[in-house]
């Protein structure tokens, strides 16, 4: 059993899915599998994953991104998984040597996270500190790419198909309410650089209804600060669509 499955997801995005196994080779930590659910692309990935001796792959239509995560997980067969998507890559080369070692010295949390870099539309980088696991109520603590999950541990480990773009903060909070302190592990260094502007900024309001229901029926957040939540994050959504650069107000620029 191999310690890291790595699962991307991908369709008609070849250059960046390139980009993403380049990360992959490039990690001193090859105690790792690379699992690849393609959505059925037309753009040359099923033939350039074929050429590949090193990659577990599937290519068939899906119902969306979590759907073909939930194929990835039912493909994976290592002790932890890290979901990295076509374009996004590793923080650095040692990520998954230095996750390896702290995982087994803190005899394999449940659930682990570290911080991200992410990467703006303009190519400026930006350092992003995870929050704490007790900050999750207001939203989620760290990009999806930056989150390591016990495979061995998590009882049906599925995103689940009631939330077509926030399953993601469903699935962890979910994780963190039924887990014990000592079975998560916050992480101190960089995990991921992320590339900015995907699906769940773009339909930012849809995720904002979608938080909400989560914090309702997962977390159990009281109504009137779930209320006020919802009213901030909906603001903050218009905030940041007139005004891309607020997203990393908070977050050091990387020179």
């Amino acid at each position: 059993m191999k310690f890291f499955s790595v699962i991307t997801i991908c369709r008609d995005n070849i250059g960046e899915l390139k980009s993403t196994g380049q990360s992959i080779s490039e990690q001193s930590n090859n105690d790792l599998e690379w699992i690849v659910v393609d959505g059925n692309s037309k753009d040359g990935t099923k033939e350039w994953l074929n050429s590949l001796t090193t990659v577990k792959w599937i290519s068939e239509p899906d119902k969306g991104i979590y759907d073909a995560m939930n194929k990835g997980i039912g493909m994976a067969e290592g002790r932890y998984l890290i979901f990295m998507n076509s374009g996004d890559s590793f923080a650095t080369e040692t990520v998954l040597d230095d996750s390896l070692k702290i995982l087994t010295e803190n005899n394999f949390p449940v659930f682990s996270w570290g911080d991200s870099v992410d990467v703006a539309e303009n190519g400026i980088e930006y350092y992003r500190k995870a929050k704490n696991h007790n900050k999750n109520w207001k939203g989620m603590i760290t990009q999806h790419q930056a989150m390591f999950f016990n495979r061995l541990k998590i009882q049906n480990l599925k995103y689940s198909a009631d939330y077509s773009l926030s399953a993601d903060y469903a699935l962890i909070s979910g994780i963190l309410k039924t887990s014990a302190e000592s079975d998560i592990l916050k992480l101190e260094y960089p995990v991921c650089r992320f590339n900015m502007g995907g699906t769940n900024e773009i339909k930012r309001l849809l995720a904002i209804k979608e938080d909400f229901r989560i914090r309702k029926d997962i977390i159990k957040l009281p109504l009137v600060l779930n209320l006020i939540l919802y009213v901030l994050h909906y603001l903050h959504s218009y905030i940041k669509k007139a005004r891309p650069g607020t997203r990393f107000i908070r977050h050091r620029n990387i020179v």
